[in-house]
């Protein structure tokens, strides 16, 4: 699921090698030379520099069909496209591999097909009021106390099913911030902003604050 996850960032943004510029340190004056050209000709071959702790980053445009390929793939199961909830006597199959996205300005609704013995196909609708580019918001966002559903699913698995379509959500975002650029330390970029648009999404990133730095040793470790 992270693999996947992260190869469609990497295509959404567009950059084919992102790293964190170390090897770079000791060019000579003639690979500095051939590097600037480099980045001329072809800007998305080369990872950009990075950036200072609490620098703002790009701003990323995501397509409709694009953000929809990315929910799913933040949410989806390493086998299979559907998932088994359970609760007691109480069970939902969750198809994950067909949730889909409607996108309004400033508004978010993530749509979760769903089935169980009491209701064999519904889908349940989940609305995040989101930034726009009018209302900057941040990461907040704000929804209803229940989503649009059947009442016999949303009564009972109503909390579960927003905090699925909000992990998607942010889990989308934060892997296309990571994947847009690093900071000094070599750890990716983190969203500061999420705006929703007729087109699609759009994510601000920013480098972290140096109160939140990540210890190089670990972005070492963690890379894939």
């Amino acid at each position: 699921m992270a693999d996947r996850l992260r190869n469609l960032a990497r295509r959404a943004i567009g950059a084919r090698h992102l790293g964190s510029g170390a090897g770079l340190r000791d060019t000579t004056a003639v690979c500095r030379k051939l590097l600037a050209e480099l980045k001329k000709r072809c800007p998305d071959v080369v990872p950009p520099n990075p950036l200072k702790p609490g620098a703002v980053g790009p701003d990323i445009p995501v397509d409709v069909r694009t953000a929809g390929d990315l929910v799913r793939a933040a949410v989806r199961p390493d086998r299979g496209d559907s998932v088994l909830w359970q609760d007691g006597d109480n069970a939902l199959v969750v198809h994950t591999a067909k949730i889909d996205l409607e996108i309004r300005d400033g508004q978010v609704i993530v749509a979760i097909p769903v089935q169980c013995d009491q209701v064999r196909r519904a889908v349940v609708k989940v609305s995040f009021a989101v930034g726009s580019a009018e209302r900057p918001a941040g990461m907040v966002a704000a929804t209803h106390v229940r989503p649009a559903g059947p009442p016999l699913v949303v009564e009972i698995w109503g909390e579960a099913l927003t905090a699925l379509a909000w992990q998607a959500l942010l889990g989308s975002a934060a892997v296309l911030a990571s994947e847009s650029g690093r900071d000094l330390d070599g750890a990716g970029l983190i969203p500061v902003a999420l705006s929703a648009t007729p087109n699609g999404l759009q994510v601000l990133t920013m480098a972290r604050h140096a109160f939140d730095r990540v210890p190089p040793s670990t972005v070492q470790s963690k890379a894939p």
